[in-house]
Formats: structure tokens, C-alpha cells, sequence
């Protein structure tokens, strides 16, 4: 391996992520945002866009509690991309998944742009789902 450093006039340093991008300005720290998603159908916000900022969700962690369905049966997790802070209605899936009863969506690394302009809202076909949203907002990217 070659040990290479990209650095500036003012001596700031690129770096590379443990996800292995390179970051050659800083990165924002993380916002956390958590709801209990405890009634089926029903839309839960989690961040209002703000004006001339894009929000980039960076990891999700959820957890299915004793009340979803046993059996077997998953309980349906929906992030969506919303007009309204408590619209139930879908205009872009970011990342439909699946839990069953007491069973945990680890956070993973995650690298989704939300359009500019809507609302970050998550809803469940059953309850109780725990759920954090991380993330940060950067400029709007043209």
C-alpha cells in the first residue's frame, strides 16, 4: 500500500471513511430523530426540509417490539419521501424493510440523498416499531 495525503494551503487534510469515500470537506455531524411507530397506517415525521439544504439519512436503527404480530408475521417498514409532515402517502420509497417480533434492524451505513424540498417520514403496517433516523443536512445540490 502507498501512503499518499492530499492536503491544502491551509493545511487541512483530505481523509478517507471507514465506507471508504473521500472527504475533502467536512462532513456534518449526525442528527438523531426517534418515534415509536405504534399505529399501523399512520405517517411518523422525522425531519422537515429546510430551505436550500438537502437531508442525507446516514443510518437507520429499528427495533420490533413484543406488540407486532408473532407467528412469523413481519411488520412492514416504510422511510418515505413526503409533500407533508404528516402525509401517509408514499412519493419515493428510500428504504422499505421488513422486521419480525422482538427483531432489530441494525444501523448499518447508509449514503441516501432525500430530494430537496419534502418531508422524511416513515409509517408500519403494525406496531410497536422503535425507529432512529441519523443523518445530516448539506447544501442543495444543483
Amino acid at each position: 500500500m502507498i501512503q499518499i495525503q492530499i492536503a491544502g494551503r491551509d493545511g487541512n487534510r483530505a481523509r478517507v471513511t471507514p465506507s471508504g469515500e473521500l472527504v475533502v470537506a467536512p462532513i456534518a455531524y449526525n442528527e438523531t430523530e426517534s418515534n415509536t411507530l405504534d399505529v399501523a397506517g399512520t405517517a411518523y415525521n422525522f425531519y422537515a426540509p429546510l430551505p436550500g439544504k438537502q437531508f442525507v439519512i446516514s443510518s437507520i436503527i429499528a427495533y420490533a417490539d413484543k406488540d407486532v404480530t408473532g407467528g412469523g408475521a413481519n411488520a412492514i417498514i416504510t422511510v418515505f419521501e413526503a409533500s407533508d409532515k404528516d402525509s401517509a402517502t408514499v412519493d419515493k420509497a428510500l428504504l422499505p424493510f421488513a422486521l419480525e417480533q422482538n427483531q432489530l434492524f441494525p444501523p448499518v451505513p447508509l449514503n441516501i440523498l432525500v430530494n430537496p424540498g419534502v418531508w422524511v417520514n416513515a409509517k408500519t403496517d403494525d406496531d410497536d416499531i422503535l425507529m432512529t433516523i441519523l443523518g445530516y443536512y448539506i447544501n442543495e445540490l444543483t
